[in-house]
């Protein structure tokens, strides 16, 4: 004769089973895993961030206790949330978040400043883990990422940057360089992508005029334009009217947009008389052969 119990012992297996197979088990995976887990895994046990995430985080990277910012990610990590959504769902709206405030005069400049010196800190932090499933095959390309003179944040460039190395590139990134600097650099250096962040519509006319320049004075006569920034995210046309080639709206996309924007370079060059790309095949002969 079955015991009464047998249903309510039943029900507690059924119980623990889900829970292992729910919570425990995705917590393992992420925490201890032995290699890369798939995307469509990762994406299905990944904790999910959001606006509340938001509010604390910058909360916390105001805070007179440098450590509170630490421990926000740490936590948010131990509970499943990925690298990448700690980048682009937790990192890149909270800086936006500090500059609404900035612009709404909730916080003041040097605060601004202090917190987003915070946020590049962690970036730093976590970049070996982020990096850790980069192609180690031959580089996909090098690519020059900078801001205007005149920006101070660069927080959204270098998050760029860790996704191109992330995807195999070769990446230069670097706080805003004077317009003298990146007319010598392009003219010593191959660079097949150069990336701009703008934060400011005012800012225009000037990277109008230096991508203008940087065409002229490229080693690489195909050289191609991406840019970034929340005025291309408000004015796409403002991309073409600037003399770019793509616009990243965030850093997941660039990867993509850049392999494009690299392709369509090397159809230029293709297509273009045997002379004009001689140096260009030494170049990537070069390459290959460190």
């Amino acid at each position: 004769m079955e015991s009464p119990l047998a249903p309510r012992r039943s029900e507690r297996l059924a119980r623990l089973e889900r829970t292992i197979e729910s919570e425990l088990v995705p917590r393992l995976l992420t925490s201890h895993r032995a290699g890369p887990v798939p995307p469509v895994l990762a994406t299905a046990i990944a904790r999910e961030l959001s606006e509340r995430d938001v509010d604390g985080f910058v909360a916390a990277v105001r805070s007179p206790d440098d450590a509170r910012a630490v421990e926000f990610i740490r936590d948010v990590l131990a509970e499943g949330a990925t690298i990448e959504a700690v980048y682009l769902d937790l990192l890149a709206p909270s800086a936006r978040r500090l500059g609404q405030m900035w612009d709404n005069d909730e916080c003041d400049f040097v605060e601004v400043t202090v917190s987003l010196g915070r946020m590049q800190r962690l970036l730093r932090d976590l970049s070996q883990v982020f990096l850790a499933d980069a192609s180690r095959s031959e580089p996909v390309g090098n690519a020059l990422l900078t801001c205007i003179p005149g920006e101070q944040h660069t927080l959204g460039i270098i998050m760029v940057g860790e996704f191109l190395l992330r995807d195999g590139w070769r990446v230069l990134v670097g706080a805003p360089w004077s317009e003298s600097d990146l007319l010598t650099m392009v003219g010593t250096e191959w660079y097949d992508v150069i990336g701009f962040s703008v934060g400011s519509e005012s800012r225009l006319p000037i990277l109008k005029r230096d991508i203008r320049r940087l065409k002229s004075a490229s080693r690489n006569p195909h050289v191609q334009f991406m840019v970034g920034g929340q005025v291309f995210c408000e004015h796409p046309n403002a991309a073409d009217e600037v003399g770019a080639n793509a616009i990243a709206g965030d850093a997941r996309e660039a990867p993509q947009i850049a392999r494009r924007l690299l392709a369509a370079a090397r159809r230029a060059a293709a297509d273009a008389p045997k002379e004009a790309v001689s140096e260009h095949d030494q170049f990537s002969d070069a390459l290959e052969r460190t």
